[in-house]
């Protein structure tokens, strides 16, 4: 796997690509694919299937059975490996895996565990079978190590959400407002609102309300600032002032519970593809 795109440890997946038909179908055979398993499902020893979202195919549930015993690390949710897959006349199977990276740092502290498992189930969540998304597959890996090497994972899912939504066109403007187009701080503008579709300016805000009987939620400059700098920030610029961003939650500490409110909302936007 090669370096890519979101920070010092971000890179783009390489190799093993999966290689489809005309029709978009597997041939009957073995395949390589690189990759993370994002959910394991085992009702039984002799019965499983892990969904993998692989470089290429996008997600894809595949069987598994006995994954625990038979393929241990290599099938836990949030194991990058390259996989080898044997499609069948019925469906895809899990062969073997050689691990590439298993994030045990992540695993193995609750805090990171946290975010990790909930990027993993929104993915399984939102992510269309069998539809190749290798730039979120990217993102979600550059995600993964910058959270393995010790930054924020509060300023690591701002900037995980958002840039999520951008791929799938769906992300709601950081600069400017969905009404009148105008930058969302504009002549000297302090507020903005952020309402159903997006963040809505000074101006625009009070009309928007009282004409569509929304109510509006303000969205206070720190955390603004904060949330815009994550997600458009470029990687290695990104990297240097984490931990200057990191500071402001330590020194406010209602931001935190602000910032993750606009987190959720970044993430109805993907849920609703």
């Amino acid at each position: 796997m090669d370096k890519i795109d979101g920070g010092n440890q971000e890179r783009r997946v390489s190799a093993g690509v999966i290689p489809l038909s005309s029709s978009g179908a597997l041939s009957q055979g073995e395949h390589r694919a690189d990759g993370v398993v994002l959910r394991r499902r085992e009702p039984s020893p002799k019965s499983g299937e892990c969904l993998l979202f692989l470089r290429g195919m996008g997600a894809v549930w595949v069987g598994a059975p006995g994954s625990r015993n038979r393929f241990g690390g290599a099938a836990e949710p949030m194991t990058w490996s390259s996989f080898l897959l044997y499609q069948s006349p019925k469906r895809l199977y899990l062969k073997g895996a050689d691990i590439a990276e298993d994030f045990w740092p992540v695993k193995s502290s609750g805090r990171t565990l946290f975010r990790a498992a909930n990027w993993c189930k929104e993915l399984a969540a939102c992510l269309p079978m069998r539809y190749e998304n290798d730039a979120v597959l990217s993102l979600f890996w550059g995600t993964m190590k910058n959270l393995s090497s010790g930054m924020s994972p509060i300023l690591l899912d701002v900037r995980f959400a958002w840039r999520w939504g951008n791929i799938w066109g769906v992300a709601p403007s950081l600069e400017h407002c969905p009404i009148c187009g105008a930058p969302l701080f504009a002549d000297g503008a302090r507020e903005i609102s952020r309402a159903p579709d997006g963040f809505v300016c000074e101006k625009c805000a009070p009309r928007r309300a009282r004409l569509q009987g929304e109510r509006l939620e303000p969205v206070s400059p720190v955390a603004f600032g904060v949330i815009t700098s994550a997600a458009l920030r470029p990687a290695e610029r990104f990297v240097r002032s984490e931990p200057e961003m990191r500071a402001l939650y330590k020194a406010d500490s209602s931001l935190a519970k602000e910032t993750e409110t606009i987190i959720s909302w970044f993430y109805s936007f993907v849920r609703t593809i």
